[in-house]
């Protein structure tokens, strides 16, 4: 319905979209978001500011003048001012002079902030792959955890206590620790990792070897009862120190007979990288009851400093990194996969009971021998999941390698 302009009103203002350009007889006028966003345009363009306004426009911003402008940003979206809503969320005349002025003060703002880079999600600086070791060991997935603790909302569940409840007087604080496991095929084993909650007392690199290596020899398994620890039940940890990036480690019961040579290998590996994923440790002196062993279980030598086999040879080639065995995750959550595959692509199977709800193929960042991984958004109804990661053989299309957990959707 048409309104009868009372007389001595004021017009309305003629709005801009550039120089010189108007709403004319017979032209339709501009809806309110396209009203608003050449107003803003026309406004912005007229701001000049000049040399060394930068630092007032900020000063004026942490102290709050044009404290219209910050009453009405809601980000990411605008909010029109209450007094240019008018009755029906229409336009008033007397908006007009509410408008500019407001236009003026998102301006400086925008000015002020061009000075600043924010960056993007992506760019913000995260800890690199391998942050947790020397550039030169072998690479591997991230031993550090670098998202929410754990990620997407899951509980991880406990997994021993580490080096237990804290001493009176210590530093109470816990972290998310990865222990080395063996897995897959018994006759082939590999080394998986999980994220562990565990006690620490002050966070020192000694501190976090000791929570971690104390846990893994706490069972037989792991979270996931998939993975498995060979040495023997009863070895305990003696003691942990560090010196120059290097860790002595003295266990105590880890005699062992009838162990043969490739687990005796992946067990050496299972201490070597649990203990080198902390940051700045890059080796490991191993002693056993207090003495220096050359040859552990009489199968494999361990003299001197022990260090990182390449990956390619000791991780698994495929791995179900996150989520972890027993997780409980929001309805769309992160899943992460890894692999050493030649062909650069996994597969993965998510089942609810013995029904199969999805299958999708993972492509990797990069082809074998190098490590590659995939990370990827899922979004599940509530209920108990079991994803799988696995390869399909190139020789005869069957599948190899699989590693799967368990899984609640909230």
């Amino acid at each position: 319905m048409n309104e009868q302009r009372r007389p001595g009103a004021h017009s309305e203002p003629a709005w801009t979209s550039g120089p010189g350009a108007t709403s004319g007889p017979g032209e339709q006028a501009p809806g309110d978001e396209d009203l608003l966003r050449r107003v803003l345009a026309t406004e912005a363009g007229r701001i000049e500011p000049g040399p060394g306004a930068l630092p007032e426009i900020q000063r004026r911003i942490g102290a709050g003048d044009r404290g219209g402008a910050r009453r009405w940003w809601r980000g990411p979206g605008w909010s029109l001012p209450r007094v240019a809503r008018g009755r029906w969320g229409g336009w008033s005349p007397l908006a007009a002079g509410s408008v500019t002025v407001a236009t003026l003060s998102v301006a400086a703002v925008l000015v002020g902030l061009a000075g600043t880079v924010v960056p993007a999600p992506s760019d913000r600086a995260e800890p690199p792959p391998g942050a947790d070791r020397p550039a030169t060991l072998t690479a591997s997935p991230d031993d550090v955890r670098t998202g929410p603790t754990p990620p997407d909302g899951a509980v991880a569940p406990s997994a021993g206590t580490g080096t237990g409840t804290p001493a009176p007087g210590a530093t109470e604080s816990t972290a998310d620790l990865p222990v080395y496991y063996l897995g897959g095929d018994r006759a082939r084993p590999r080394l998986y990792r999980e994220f562990h909650r565990l006690w620490l007392h002050d966070g020192s690199a000694r501190d976090r070897i000791t929570a971690a290596l104390r846990n893994l020899l706490d069972g037989p398994v792991g979270m996931d009862p998939d993975y498995r620890n060979p040495w023997p039940e009863g070895t305990d940890l003696r003691e942990v120190s560090v010196d120059d990036g290097i860790a002595t480690v003295d266990l105590a019961g880890a005699s062992r007979d009838g162990v043969d040579e490739v687990t005796t290998r992946l067990a050496v590996q299972q201490l070597v990288w649990t203990v080198t994923a902390v940051p700045g440790v890059s080796g490991l002196r191993l002693r056993l009851d207090g003495a220096a062993v050359d040859r552990l279980w009489g199968r494999v030598d361990t003299s001197g400093v022990l260090r990182r086999a390449p990956a390619m040879e000791v991780l698994a080639p495929v791995w179900l990194i996150s989520p972890q065995h027993g997780d409980a995750v929001s309805r769309s959550f992160q899943v992460h996969v890894a692999g050493i595959l030649p062909e650069a692509t996994a597969q993965l199977r998510i089942q609810r009971g013995t029904r199969t709800v999805r299958e999708q193929v993972v492509t990797l960042s990069v082809a074998g021998p190098a490590q590659g991984e995939a990370t990827f958004r899922v979004t599940l109804p509530p209920g108990r999941y079991t994803l799988t990661t696995y390869a399909i053989s190139l020789e005869d299309g069957s599948e190899r390698f699989l590693d799967d957990h368990t899984v609640t959707v909230r």
